[in-house]
């Protein structure tokens, strides 16, 4: 069913169980898998069907710190939510993302993977997924891994149909929350601004805030604002323990014929990581290391010939014998999380009247001795068993600072609203509920406590689909 305003929502006499605050790939999964277990819920929207810019504005806001993106193209506020930035990467977190860490602050879930695994096959279905191939180890420090692509699914797409003849599912549009209501222990209702400035409320039993990586921080700080603390009573990591993932180019590689150059991944790309061994005995953060091929191998020899002459002739002889090849290396990795990466609320506000967001986003020290420990490791193992030579990016080379015309990060908006065992520790427990509140619960990657390598989207919405099994398991007679 779809509304374009709460008054159409309310004429049509549909009293949803569940709301759920935004329709990206947390919110409509989320609203599908309790359609499963026959439970009513609204999806409310900001935007409709499609990019409008004066609602788009909403997501403007202010970076501190590192070079980052313009916060309004980060993300997109309209049904599918960013699932329309996608590009489709989609990998599990690995089990060691979920452990304490030593020497990696703050690390570790209350959860553990094997929680999510019984989500693997749907949240597959969902995004249009073949079988993962396993990951397979090359060494104590190094393993193999793949991604799987998505086409990639655009949640509004796939589902508008589906939605619109589904008997619990509503979908109300155009409709800003701009404010959790909070009681005792509980959420009464929210407060829903529409495009013409009217304000109304909407009732549930369960509330869910699915807003992204960002908007869920700034939605309950604001709320928390209003209402003196009432919605998150130990807001001490509200906002804080943001994260990204960094994504830059380490150097360029020559691989020789004894590397296997046979992939089945997307574009050619040859995809590592370290184990867990090496990330429990280094205390850096995951990392995937994307190799591309058909990088400039001639240059590289002509430098490796200046600086080590009896090494690259040899590699010289073995490209005229076409038994090496050339490639690029580029790197993707998890930053520690810091209290200090954070989300505040601005002085300006949007034009519903919520404060426009401050992102404080800077790379740490940690986050560079990741790239750093792995990179050289890799080199290292790829010299020790002759499969090739890595020559490191200048900027790495030479203790630069990170290159600003390189991609810098993913759009991957993580932390914010951790998952933790106290509220001392982060903003929801095991199961995505707010601490000291019985009817709120937040989806997405905001509750990620680490983010590991792995583009979040995958298990995103294999948390939703265990909120979903949660939240049914409260109605179950």
């Amino acid at each position: 069913m779809i509304f374009n305003d709460i008054s159409a929502l309310q004429h049509a006499s549909f009293s949803p169980t569940v709301c759920i605050i935004g329709s990206g790939p947390a919110g409509i999964t989320l609203a599908l898998q309790l359609e499963k277990k026959g439970i009513s819920s609204v999806i409310v929207e900001a935007g409709g069907f499609d990019y409008i810019t004066s609602i788009q504005e909403a997501y403007q806001g202010t970076v501190i710190g590192d070079p980052y993106f313009d916060l309004s193209v980060a993300r997109l506020r309209y049904f599918g939510g960013t699932s329309g930035h996608w590009a489709g990467w989609c990998r599990p977190l690995d089990e060691v993302d979920f452990e304490p860490r030593k020497g990696f602050q703050n690390s570790g879930w209350p959860i553990r993977k094997k929680d999510l695994d019984p989500y693997i096959k749907d949240t597959d279905a969902i995004l249009e997924l073949g079988p993962l191939q396993a990951d397979v180890p090359i060494d104590a420090n190094w393993k193999e891994i793949h991604f799987e692509f998505s086409p990639p699914v655009r949640f509004g797409q796939k589902y508008r149909k589906h939605i619109e003849t589904s008997p619990t599912i509503g979908l109300l549009l155009y409709s800003a929350v701009t404010d959790i209501v909070p009681v005792p222990g509980a959420i009464d209702h929210v407060k829903i601004t529409s495009m013409d400035g009217k304000q109304q409320r909407l009732s549930a039993k369960l509330f869910c805030v699915c807003t992204g990586g960002i908007e869920n921080s700034r939605l309950l700080l604001w709320a928390n604002q209003l209402h003196n603390g009432g919605v998150v009573s130990d807001a001490g990591t509200l906002g804080k323990y943001w994260m990204e993932h960094p994504i830059y180019g380490a150097g360029s590689a020559i691989l020789l014929n004894t590397f296997s150059m046979r992939t089945k991944n997307h574009h050619g790309i040859k995809h590592y990581a370290p184990t867990a061994r090496f990330l429990h005995s280094s205390g850096i953060g995951n990392v995937g290391l994307r190799l591309f091929t058909g990088g400039a191998m001639k240059a590289l020899v002509r430098h490796g010939l200046c600086i080590a002459p009896e090494l690259f002739t040899e590699l010289a002889q073995k490209i005229r014998q076409n038994v090496a090849c050339g490639a690029v290396l580029r790197v993707a990795w998890e930053q520690m999380p810091v209290s200090s990466n954070r989300i505040e609320l601005d002085t300006e506000k949007d034009k519903t009247g919520i404060p426009r967001v401050k992102l404080f986003w800077k790379k740490q020290p940690k986050d560079r001795q990741t790239i750093e420990t792995a990179v050289q490791a890799f080199g290292i193992y790829l010299a020790k068993t002759n499969k090739g030579r890595l020559k490191l990016a200048e900027w790495m080379a030479n203790g630069l600072d990170y290159p600003e015309s390189d991609e810098k990060a993913g759009f991957h908006h993580m932390g914010g609203t951790r998952m933790a065992s106290t509220p001392a520790e982060g903003v929801v427990d095991s199961n995505c509920k707010v601490f000291g509140i019985d009817n709120l619960f937040i989806g997405g990657s905001s509750v990620f406590p680490t983010g590991g390598h792995a583009n979040p989207t995958y298990t995103i919405v294999q948390l939703a689909l265990r909120l979903g099994d949660h939240l049914a398991e409260r109605f179950a007679v």
